[in-house]
Formats: C-alpha cells, sequence, structure tokens
C-alpha cells in the first residue's frame, strides 16, 4: 500500500497540477465537439477514464522516492524494451503501424511509456559510477542505450516517439556537464549520416519531408494534412468560429483531428485568444518543472525533473510546429490535449516525477 508522509503534502506543487487540469479541462471540452468515426463524442468520455488511470499512476510515481526509481531503472528499461519488443508478437496494426496492444477493453501503446523509461535509465547511466567523470565514456555508454528503443520504434514505426529520445538524452547530457564541444562533434557526424538516413526512411516519411520543404507539391494527397491544418489555424483569427462555426473540424475536412492535429481544432474553435491561453498553460507547466530542477539539492533530482520537463518540452513544440508548418507533420500527440489513452498516462506519470522531486528536496 502506498503511503505519503504528510509533511511531503506541504511541498505539492499545486501551480503544475492546476495547468495541468486546465490543460486537460480544454481537451474535453475540445473532444466532446467532434464527431469521430463511430465512436461518436466517446472519445471524451474515453479520455477521461485514461485520466483517471494517468491520476493514479501520477499519485504512485509522486509517493516514491525519485531516488529508489532511478536505482531500479535498469529493470525498468529491460522491462520497457521488452514491451516494445511484444509489439511484434501481440501488437495490432491499425493504418500500417504495429504500435498497440490489447488489453481487454482497452489498448496500449508501450512505446509511449517507456518514454518514462527511458528518463529515468538515462539519469542512471549519466550518473552512475562508470560514466564519471562525464565525457566520452559516457557518451559511448549512452549511445546503445539510445540506439536499441530507438530502431525498436522506428520498426513499428513510429518515427516521431523515437525522435523524441534523442533530445532529451542530449539535454540530460548537458545538464551532467558534458561539454558541449564535445556534442558539437556528435552532431555534426549525425548530419553527415543525413544522407545514409534517407535511405532508410520509409516512403511516406520522405515525402512528409518533401512537403515541409515545398508545401504544395500534393495538396490532395500528401500535403492534404498540412494544408488543412493551416486553413483551421487561419480561419480562427482573433476570437474563433466558435463550436458550431468550426467547419473544418466538424465536418472532417481535417483529418487525425482529435490527435495529433488537435491544436489545429482549438484555434479554429477559439482563436488567436484562446490558443494563448492554452500556450500560456504549457509555458507555466514546463517553467514550473524547471524550476523544479533547478531548485533540486542534489544531482540524481535534478536530472530527473530536467528529463521529465524537457520530455513533455519536447513534445509540445514539435506538435505545435508541425502543425503551424513550421516543422515536418510526425506522429507525436499535444501532452495533455491529444486524444490518446497512452499519451495522457505518459504525460501524468511524467508529471509524477516532477512532484516526486519537488516534494523531497526540502527534506
Amino acid at each position: 500500500m502506498l503511503r505519503i508522509d504528510r509533511r511531503l503534502l506541504q511541498n505539492v506543487d499545486w501551480s503544475l497540477l492546476a495547468a495541468a487540469f486546465v490543460l486537460f479541462g480544454m481537451s474535453l471540452v475540445t473532444l466532446a465537439n467532434l464527431n469521430v468515426g463511430r465512436a461518436g463524442g466517446g472519445v471524451a468520455w474515453r479520455q477521461a477514464a485514461w485520466f483517471g488511470v494517468g491520476m493514479l499512476a501520477l499519485v504512485a510515481l509522486a509517493s516514491l522516492d525519485y531516488r529508489k526509481l532511478v536505482r531500479a531503472a535498469p529493470a525498468v528499461y529491460l522491462l520497457g524494451l521488452a514491451g516494445l519488443g511484444l509489439v511484434f508478437v501481440f501488437g495490432r496494426s491499425v493504418s500500417g503501424a504495429r504500435r498497440w496492444i490489447a488489453l481487454g477493453p482497452m489498448s496500449v501503446q508501450p512505446s509511449e511509456i517507456f518514454k518514462i523509461c527511458f528518463v529515468l535509465m538515462a539519469v542512471w547511466l549519466v550518473t552512475s559510477r562508470w560514466a564519471q567523470p562525464v565525457g566520452k565514456t559516457t557518451l559511448v555508454l549512452a549511445l546503445p542505450v539510445l540506439a536499441v528503443p530507438f530502431a525498436l520504434i522506428i520498426k513499428q514505426p513510429d518515427f516521431g516517439t523515437a525522435v523524441l529520445l534523442v533530445p532529451v538524452l542530449v539535454v540530460l547530457l548537458v545538464g551532467a556537464g558534458m561539454r558541449p564541444r564535445l556534442l558539437g562533434g556528435l552532431g555534426a557526424a549525425g548530419l553527415a549520416a543525413l544522407p545514409l538516413a534517407w535511405l532508410v526512411l520509409r516512403e511516406y516519411q520522405r515525402e512528409r519531408i518533401l512537403v515541409f520543404l515545398d508545401p504544395f507539391r500534393d495538396p490532395l494527397g500528401s500535403a492534404y494534412n498540412a494544408i488543412q491544418a493551416k486553413i483551421a489555424i487561419g480561419s480562427g483569427q482573433l476570437l474563433g468560429k466558435g463550436v458550431a462555426g468550426a467547419t473544418q473540424s466538424r465536418l472532417a475536412f481535417l483529418p487525425e483531428r482529435h490527435t495529433d492535429f488537435i491544436f489545429a481544432v482549438f484555434a479554429e474553435t477559439w482563436g488567436f485568444v484562446g490558443c494563448l491561453v492554452l500556450l500560456m498553460c504549457y509555458v507555466l507547466l514546463l517553467l514550473r518543472g524547471f524550476d523544479i530542477a533547478a531548485s533540486s539539492r542534489e544531482p540524481v533530482g535534478r536530472l530527473v525533473a530536467l528529463g521529465a520537463t524537457s520530455l513533455l518540452a519536447a513534445q509540445v513544440l514539435i506538435n505545435v510546429g508541425m502543425v503551424t508548418g513550421l516543422l515536418p507533420v510526425v506522429g507525436i500527440p499535444l501532452p495533455l490535449m491529444s486524444y490518446g489513452g497512452s499519451s495522457t498516462l505518459a504525460s501524468l506519470m511524467g508529471l509524477g516525477l516532477l512532484l516526486s522531486v519537488r516534494m523531497r528536496q526540502f527534506q
């Protein structure tokens, strides 16, 4: 049975939780007014159920000492890899992607949950005695920790989730004290390998990059999603078109409107002012996360908070960037807004790690 010291409850970051609840409230309002396939408005109820499960996970992680979680990271990491491998055995395919495992009436996406496992494992690695001092040896040890899950997730295929692991690891290495020159050299090597990466990309992934470079390359095909998203955002103007007037969203001109492109739906409905409120909630959430990292008294807590916050920040930046046309389209949901049980669960687990650090930094 989980027990929380009453003294720890005095240090709960309520502003962090408030921002998360406001974001989820916006998500429910948006989803409730979308008729998605045969489910109709039921996606909002399912999302609320997953939020309840996620809150239980948040409380569980917040009640555990983050240092114990980091010590158990290798075992958690291996379990996460096992989940990624089981997708190829028991997973079900949707739109050509094999990412989900059915558990009774629910489907779980192991790659989403693995992001939390990866944060803990990366923190364990950069703080272990074998990786000290942080330098070339640390980098050599970190590369296989990144490469194995990266390859498994790409194989599903889930390019967006795989790419998310890279900035999280880079941020943690910098936070642990690695010299930027060393990471710069690795980045230069990565750029040099881009032509080889192009050869291993699937045809639709290459097409997304070409559409990013030429937005009107195939307006009725590969560029359709990006064009419709921009139309939806632009049509919202200052105050939005309201629920009844959001024709791009309600009439299904915008594909994947309840998942990856929910920001465009929200922009069409509530306009620039609504988007400003939404983004300010994310800014508050991320600022609280980085503040928890900065105020932590020991390296492990600082890196756990930094990893969890950078994971959320990367998802927000990439999702908003792709919907507005500033980045190529990749399959990354908007945390606490997009429909998806596993994504919601992973986001709340990340907040649970932040609360675990915050509640114990005054001990």
